[in-house]
């Protein structure tokens, strides 16, 4: 088996003044709860601050709250920095979302890996996903234990540290949005659960009460595509046109953590992204040295959705 050193530095991303650790009044992310809101967002974009919202989105006020969390969370939809109250839809809410996006109804599996990313990958907004595939020691966890890290880190990033009851609700949320419920038979609203649920990545440790584990792997299903955006909105964020495959495979923040890839399974798939990107993307492994080259002319921030792009087209066309 390949393994790397995993001593690597902080990874370059902004720590936030405060974490974050309500919000989706304990409801998970539904698959429909997005476009509906995408959709009322892009007429009025002072949907939430209206009384009337949860009547217009068809569902309970603390549900409307939860809606518009998970707007925010995903990166779907932005607040207005000079109107606060206002959500205004992000470039890839409209790439995502609307009638003529990639994948509106979020159907593919490419969908739901991305937003896994954008709930995961940045501490700012839900702290919560960010700590428990990034920084949470081990690969096994209780509830009660995950929540007592939680607010270790809060205490440690000098932080205002939630009330045990208010960590307990999100880290139950978290849990709820990856692992399926047991049932004897299927639901039916199944196709309203949560897209995170067919992810694989978390799974409840049979006969042990409140107990979990992340499933690291090779995750076949997980796109290439997704990992050479990934990759092309690291390059942005450095000045750098190197990243080192062990910060890749092991920092927070980096695609191995975040989508629980072996190293073996990640390293495999690097060498693909040469060819997926024609050449923008490449892999060098010269004199012992392991590390990733943007090497497009144009900069790693244009044309930022790309592969996205080119991935949602492949796996909505095949079906």
């Amino acid at each position: 088996m390949t393994t790397f050193n995993s001593s690597v530095p902080p990874p370059r991303i902004s720590a936030p003044a405060q974490g974050h650790f309500s919000g989706h009044e304990t409801f998970v992310l539904r698959a429909a709860w997005l476009k509906k809101g995408y959709d009322l967002l892009c007429t009025d974009p002072s949907l939430f601050a209206a009384p009337d919202a949860y009547v217009r989105l068809g569902v309970g006020k603390n549900m409307a709250q939860s809606i518009r969390h998970w707007l925010r969370v995903t990166g779907v939809a932005v607040r207005d920095p000079q109107q606060p109250t206002r959500l205004t839809p992000t470039v890839l809410g409209h790439q995502l979302l609307a009638d003529d996006g990639w994948d509106p109804f979020l159907t593919t599996p490419l969908a739901a890996w991305l937003l896994h990313w954008q709930l995961t990958s940045q501490p700012s907004t839900a702290f919560t996903w960010y700590y428990t595939f990034n920084l949470l020691r081990g690969s096994e966890w209780t509830s009660t234990h995950l929540v007592r890290a939680l607010a270790d880190a809060c205490r440690e990033r000098d932080w205002s540290v939630p009330a045990d009851t208010t960590l307990t609700r999100d880290v139950t949320c978290m849990q709820q949005c990856y692992v399926r419920p047991r049932r004897a038979a299927p639901l039916l609203d199944e196709p309203l659960l949560c897209p995170l649920l067919d992810l694989g990545i978390m799974h409840a440790i049979p006969g042990q009460s409140s107990s979990y584990r992340l499933t690291v792997g090779d995750h076949a299903e997980l796109p290439d595509t997704l990992l050479a955006y990934t990759i092309q909105q690291l390059f942005a964020r450095r000045t750098q046109q190197t990243l080192p495959l062990s910060e890749l495979a092991y920092a927070p923040g980096h695609p191995g953590r975040v989508f629980c890839l072996t190293a073996d399974a990640l390293l495999a798939r690097l060498y693909h992204l040469d060819a997926l990107t024609d050449g923008a993307i490449r892999f060098s492994d010269q004199a012992g040295i392991r590390h990733v080259v943007w090497h497009a002319v144009d900069a790693p921030a244009s044309a930022p959705y790309r592969f996205l792009a080119h991935g949602f087209a492949a796996e909505v066309g095949s079906r």
